[in-house]
């Protein structure tokens, strides 16, 4: 592991610590969790929190991968140099429903949608 990939991970498991100590203060100050609370609320908050941070990782990369698509791509139908474009979509993921940024392209000859597929013609 070289020192870039060290401070990242560093930065992280940091990052990580705060979010769940700004998560515990939250509740606390909103009275979803008040007093003892049974381990399985505290469980299930953390989980809540999980799913948050996966949810924005999601977003976050699919705007990377629409961000460096390619302008044109090649219509998998009829082989067409298609114009390229980014498009909200809204997803349910396995945790929990967010929107996406994707590239899509539209073919005027088959006069369909479709998403560039990596390579060359795609991402």
């Amino acid at each position: 592991m070289d020192g870039t990939t060290a401070a990242l991970r560093e930065k992280l498991d940091q990052l990580v610590k705060e979010a769940a100590a700004v998560a515990i203060a939250l509740d606390r100050a909103t009275g979803e969790i008040d007093g003892v609370p049974h381990y399985s609320k505290i469980e299930g908050r953390a989980h809540e929190l999980g799913q948050q941070l996966s949810r924005e990782i999601q977003r976050l990369q699919m705007a990377r991968v629409a961000l460096q698509s390619e302008s044109t791509a090649e219509c998998p139908a009829c082989g067409t140099r298609c114009r390229s474009t980014h498009k909200k979509r809204k997803v349910v993921s396995i945790d929990g429903a967010l929107e996406l940024e994707e590239p899509i392209a539209q073919c005027p000859t088959c006069r369909r949608a479709f998403f560039p597929l990596p390579g060359e013609d795609g991402l």
